[in-house]
């Protein structure tokens, strides 16, 4: 007869994987906490393992190792034997010829540059947060670089596997090589599970970039602890939990899948596995399950009866105000990779408009808005505050609802509360008006996130996105006035949209740019969820390509757990037509919005850095030019007494490196198509042609994360100029040479390259 294990000595590990943004605690996990303690369930901890792999991975000793496992790839491949680099070569050369050039610099200043990040007086500084954050991507470049083609960023993790099969995505968890998560979770994650043995282990999958790293998670502890009850949960599992269910190898690898909202069915779970007697944490059966749990009355879980996926219970939605504060008390909030920690928080589950046709982040939580009273969310803020010491907070909501905008200034100045705080909102004049928006303002709002789409009204009114142009524009303008920053989601390749319509797009952001802070710009995509999908005829698309709809019975669906598919409009672009638009929109946006660039698309890629400075420093913070960092001391002379700067190193490689680059057409980072389609294409130009062999070093400057080709001569002049002088180095190739050494070394000075020799 089974023993039940009492609630208060169950074990619950709440983890959260990666790939998610490592600069703030997410708010899934320590919600759930919350709730299990008020439900008598305390043992829970939640675990970011999310970002114990950055912090481990990005450590001068792991990047050290990084570019010793280079070295040994670039030498199985036969970087120093080839003759020609063709084509398809260029992408993998790039990668290792800036991994041997920057490598050693990263890895000994990585550390170094993440005090910087997390130092509240150095964040702040420009040119010191702008070296600290081009050292960490170039950190998280070798990373990638050692598990090429998987591309491990801030913001996005792909590999040779796509997510959208479920054949391709268990080989890639599988995998030995390429599955970047495999060899950290067995050295670090297993250590840890072992020490702790819980009876329930919760694994979050909000991002599909989360999927390989969970399912790996998954796979390692039920081999070696089959008797841990694994339960994913997340956002991601209401788009293909279902799907992934009837996969075959999932329930190998996990006992339950819990969809939507996941407060309530996570304690009947863990009440179900305490009343099984949970895990043997002793002995010999240490590891295996006393007995099987009964989950045939937790509510919307998915699992295995019978040999056939179930799904249990019916969804049902908490009220949102008794549900506690959440609880971030198990992370160590100074170790993630911001200065001041930004802490989320959700006064509202879902949408209160809930009629745009291609949107479903609504449906994610689950069905019914529900809205948290303005008194419980000002409790939240109290208590957070007080606890954690940060007044910066992200509102986790599709919209900042109307009664909530109305509600915050007032309660916020009665309670005396200081806070700082930005979230999603509808472009509505009804709720953003100038004395609004100077009371929000007031109490604290910094940024507002826009759903603005596009330019096009008909575009606008055939998604029944319900927003007027004119409107719009006047919001903008009434935020700037305020002081808040106004970002706007903007998509290109909306159904039946025309290139005339997309360039409305790009004249909207250009007329407009003085009063928006930032876009978010995508491609759009038919999400399998959307209202779109299910009623194609209604929003303008002829048909669905691969529609599962239309599968004839038998059949096998290649891309079975694909959230995005592509469509056919009844008129408007094609999806080259799309492409091409959304370059041209794109470029305008980054010439006309100060936040994209240069230097401060560094701040634009890390969203609570960039709220952090516009509350230190104010919404025109990206606006103002800042003085140019390493600037030469000579620039317009050319001194008797030079030397290399300090940072400067060459590194001898057998091909051209500008010659290589300039037939790329993207950079190591820019982010893959959504979906999890893998970067497996060559980055090739379609006109590229075969570089051969023609020896020459690359130069590397480490403050300033800048790489230039160096052929043998000049570099003898550079040599020459800082031991000797420029006299000597002008007459090394005689008399005939000496002007055109002369404008080299110049230009060498001109750049930063070469310095005074009394310079620091």
């Amino acid at each position: 007869m089974t023993t039940p294990r009492p609630l208060d000595d169950l074990r619950v590990l709440l983890v959260f994987p990666p790939q998610g943004h490592p600069t703030q605690p997410h708010l899934a996990l320590p919600s759930l906490k919350a709730y299990l303690a008020q439900r008598g369930i305390p043992g829970a901890t939640v675990w970011d393992l999310n970002l114990d792999t950055y912090d481990m991975l990005l450590s001068g000793e792991r990047l050290a190792l990084s570019v010793e496992r280079i070295r040994e790839q670039a030498d199985t491949w036969g970087l120093e034997r080839k003759t020609v680099l063709w084509p398809e070569d260029l992408d993998r050369y790039r990668l290792y010829a800036d991994a041997l050039a920057a490598g050693p610099y990263v890895a000994e200043q990585i550390d170094e540059a993440k005090r910087v990040i997390r130092d509240k007086d150095a964040f702040y500084d420009r040119e010191q947060y702008l070296w600290a954050m081009r050292t960490f991507e170039a950190g998280l470049k070798l990373i990638s670089t050692e598990h090429h083609p998987a591309l491990f960023t801030a913001h996005n993790y792909t590999q040779a596997t796509s997510i959208d099969s479920s054949d391709d995505l268990f080989a890639g968890v599988d995998a030995t090589a390429g599955n970047l998560f495999r060899e950290f979770f067995e050295q670090h994650a297993l250590p840890r599970i072992e020490r702790e043995m819980p009876d329930v282990l919760g694994i979050s999958v909000t991002y599909g970039s989360q999927l390989v790293a969970a399912l790996t998670l998954a796979t390692l502890v039920k081999e070696r602890f089959p008797g841990i009850h694994i339960t994913l949960g997340g956002g991601m599992l209401a788009y293909v939990g279902e799907r992934l269910a009837h996969t075959g190898p999932l329930f190998e690898r996990c006992d339950s899948i819990v969809v939507y909202e996941g407060e309530r069915p996570l304690a009947e779970l863990c009440e179900a596995v305490a009343a099984a007697g949970g895990v043997h944490r002793t002995g010999a059966l240490r590891g295996q399950a006393v007995s099987m749990p009964d989950l045939s009355t937790v509510s919307n879980t998915l699992y295995l009866r019978d040999g056939t996926p179930t799904t249990s219970g019916e969804l049902n939605p908490l009220p949102i105000d008794d549900l506690p504060t959440p609880d971030f008390d198990d992370e160590d909030l100074t170790r993630y990779f911001s200065a001041e920690i930004v802490l989320p928080i959700a006064p509202a589950r879902g949408c209160y408009y809930e009629k745009c046709g291609f949107c479903t982040l609504y449906t994610a939580i689950g069905p019914t808005f529900r809205e948290r009273s303005v008194d419980k969310l000002v409790e939240d803020l109290q208590t957070l505050k007080a606890k954690h010491g940060t007044p910066y907070f992200y509102f986790i909501m599709d919209d900042l609802p109307p009664l909530m905008a109305k509600r915050i200034p007032p309660a916020f100045k009665a309670a005396e509360l200081e806070v700082y705080w930005w979230c999603d909102a509808r472009m509505e004049e009804r709720i953003f008006h100038p004395e609004s928006l100077r009371d929000l303002f007031d109490a604290g709002c910094r940024k507002l996130m826009f759903g603005f789409e596009s330019g096009s009204q008909r575009v606008l009114d055939l998604v029944e996105k319900g927003t007027n142009l004119e409107e719009a524009e006047r919001v903008l303008r009434w935020a700037h006035e305020a002081g808040i920053s106004a970002t706007l989601y903007t998509m290109v390749g909306l159904p039946t949209e025309t290139y005339d319509d997309a360039m409305a797009t790009r004249d909207f952001i250009v007329r407009n740019a003085d009063v928006i802070g930032e876009i978010s710009l995508q491609i759009f995509n038919l999400d399998m969820v959307s209202p779109m999908y299910r009623e194609p005829e209604r929003f303008g698309i002829r048909r669905v390509l691969d529609d599962p709809r239309e599968l004839v019975p038998g059949e096998a669906l290649k891309n079975d757990l694909a959230r995005y598919l592509e469509h056919e409009s009844v008129s408007g672009m094609s999806p080259a037509e799309v492409r091409d638009a959304f370059n041209v929109v794109l470029a305008a946006a980054n010439e006309a919005l100060a936040a994209r660039r240069g230097d401060n698309f560094l701040y634009y890629r890390y969203k609570s850095h960039i709220f952090l400075y516009l509350c230190r420093y104010g919404r025109d913070t990206f606006r103002v030019d800042p003085p140019l960092a390493d600037a030469p001391s000579h620039a317009a002379g050319l001194p008797a007494h030079v030397r290399l700067r300090d940072d400067v190193t060459f590194t001898q490689l057998p091909f051209p490196y500008g010659h290589v680059k300039d037939q790329l057409t993207r950079a190591w980072s820019d982010p893959t198509p959504l979906g999890g389609v893998a970067r497996t294409a060559s980055s090739a130009r379609d006109d590229a042609h075969p570089v051969q062999l023609a020896p020459t070093f690359l130069g590397f400057i480490g403050r300033q994360h800048r790489y230039f080709d160096v052929g043998e001569d000049t570099l003898r002049v550079f040599h020459v100029a800082a031991r000797e002088g420029i006299d000597q180095a002008s007459a090394v190739f005689g008399e005939e040479h000496r002007e055109s050494v002369l404008s080299t070394l110049a230009s060498a000075v001109q750049e930063g390259l070469l310095v005074h020799d009394g310079d620091a």
